[in-house]
């Protein structure tokens, strides 16, 4: 690989992306680095997080605070390094997509903001997103397991919910911005030296021309 990538994991609450960020990078090499957003450090984040599950009507203020974070993130990142991110422009779509459901009538702000991340995606374009796949009970149950205050009253339906607005639309963003999506199935954690050489095989051979490629 001649150029710096730039991929990132996405997928429903509770999936796995955090478990899959901090051991991926050093199976793909010593130039790859994760970029976690940190959320159980920034007490910022904490409190904002706790307001999004508080009040949907707050919830643009989470993600307005965390693509801000994204975009200043990105524009430090170094040309002679490849990074993995967890969670992208992408998610922060998708989010938005689940936003303008739970509203009654969306704000012009929120209907902004959604435009705003659009073009931050293309400012700072992925080279390939991955996409961990599981189903909303089993994420539902990671999500208990973890024990993050903030997320204890996170109910069954919600996740069902985001669930089937990862399904409809990350491949529809995906391909309107030429993002190759690798979708594995992420029921049972896969080990992650097997996730590693599917993507290097991806990488060298399918990142160009491909829209979605599932990895079972």
């Amino acid at each position: 690989m001649n150029k710096s990538l730039r991929l990132a994991i996405e997928g429903n609450i509770g999936v796995g992306k955090s478990t899959l960020l901090h051991t991926l990078p050093a199976q793909l090499g010593e130039n790859w680095f994760p970029l976690p957003e940190r959320a159980d450090e920034d007490p910022e984040f904490r409190r904002l997080l706790n307001e999004f599950y508080a009040d949907p009507n707050k919830r643009v203020n989470l993600q307005a605070w965390i693509t801000n974070s994204r975009i200043e993130e990105c524009k430090t990142l170094r040309d002679d390094s490849n990074y993995i991110f967890e969670r992208s422009f992408i998610g922060d779509m998708i989010f938005c997509h689940a936003n303008f459901m739970r509203h009654e009538r969306p704000s012009g702000e929120l209907l902004g903001f959604y435009y705003d991340i659009m073009k931050a995606a293309k400012d700072y374009p992925l080279d390939a997103l991955i996409y961990l796949k599981a189903s909303p009970e089993t994420c539902h149950s990671r999500i208990l397991d973890r024990s993050r205050a903030a997320e204890d009253g996170i109910p069954m339906s919600y996740i069902r919910y985001l669930h089937g607005c990862y399904e409809t639309h990350l491949p529809e963003i995906a391909r309107t911005l030429n993002i190759p999506v690798i979708e594995i199935d992420w029921e049972s954690f896969q080990k992650t030296e097997y996730v590693a050489e599917k993507l290097e095989n991806f990488l060298q051979h399918g990142i160009y021309g491909t829209t979605i490629r599932k990895i079972a």
